[in-house]
């Protein structure tokens, strides 16, 4: 008798070539799915919420495989966390069904990408933000303060209000990405200057229904665009629509400042409360 066995993940995204197995290549899939296999001694196929791109991090992906090993929630967690390596971890273990798909599961998702505002490059934080201060035009006699290197916030801020609600994103999404639908909902878009008490960092944090490929890190690109006095609130909110493209002006985030925080789940609940006469 098969059992489902549903993940609340934490990875380092580094050294992984995303979430999504490929071949020949290092993945958080094939990672989960090689010490499942030792624990459950039958293969096992794990489906997740969210494939993150390479170098994207996570504090709360969600996957879940099927099984016919019958453990305990936190027997499963000891044991995975023993054979997966160190830049991957599992944070939570619930049961569930073993035809359950996270994925079709998702009611939201959060985002935050992190911006690293202080001039001199910080080592340790090469692979958690992007290092802003680096792009500043300055000559060598320039000394300018921290203060005169920060991006134009309530500009940027101003956009975020723009971007929330329902828009068709089609100008924000990968070239490869064609899905027929880019319409999405953005619950909340909002920067949080001093990150984590520390005044050189700057976060984006977007919640949405769904997203399309490298979505966020185009956001983000757009909005230091924007706060660098390249482009207005206005012009970024004027490609939300069917006819746009993309705007070749606003470079993609670095993949690095990007981690999936959480997915809020109950959507297959929701729609079958909904159903119900």
């Amino acid at each position: 008798m098969e059992h489902g066995v549903r993940l609340t993940l934490a990875y380092d995204g580094t050294e992984f070539a995303g979430f999504q197995r490929q071949p020949d290549a290092r993945t958080v899939q094939a990672a989960v799915e090689h010490a499942a296999q030792e624990i459950a001694q039958h293969p096992v196929r794990l489906h997740g919420c969210s494939r993150t791109d390479a170098g994207v991090h996570a504090e709360g992906q969600i996957a879940a495989f099927a099984t016919t090993r019958q453990l305990p929630p936190r027997r499963w967690l000891l044991a995975l966390n023993r054979y997966l390596p160190d830049d991957v971890a599992v944070q939570d273990v619930a049961a569930c069904a073993p035809d359950y798909r996270p994925r079709f599961d998702a009611l939201e998702k959060t985002y935050r990408y992190l911006f690293y505002l202080g001039f001199a490059r910080d080592p340790l934080r090469r692979h958690r933000a992007w290092h802003l201060g680096r792009d500043a035009h300055v000559r060598d006699e320039e000394v300018l303060t921290f203060a005169q290197l920060q991006p134009d916030l309530a500009a940027m801020q101003r956009t975020c209000e723009l971007l929330h609600g329902t828009h068709d994103f089609r100008a924000f999404r990968s070239s490869d990405d064609v899905r027929d639908n880019s319409v999405r909902t953005l619950y909340r878009v909002q920067l949080v200057p001093s990150h984590s008490g520390d005044p050189r960092l700057l976060a984006l944090e977007v919640t949405g229904s769904a997203f399309m490929k490298q979505m966020v890190r185009i956001l983000a690109g757009a909005l230091i665009a924007v706060g660098r006095g390249a482009r207005t609130p206005e012009q970024i909110a004027a490609r939300l629509s069917p006819d746009a493209v993309r705007d070749v002006g606003c470079e993609t985030a670095p993949a690095a400042g990007l981690t999936l925080v959480r997915v809020k789940l109950g959507r297959v609940h929701a729609q079958a409360s909904h159903s119900d006469p």
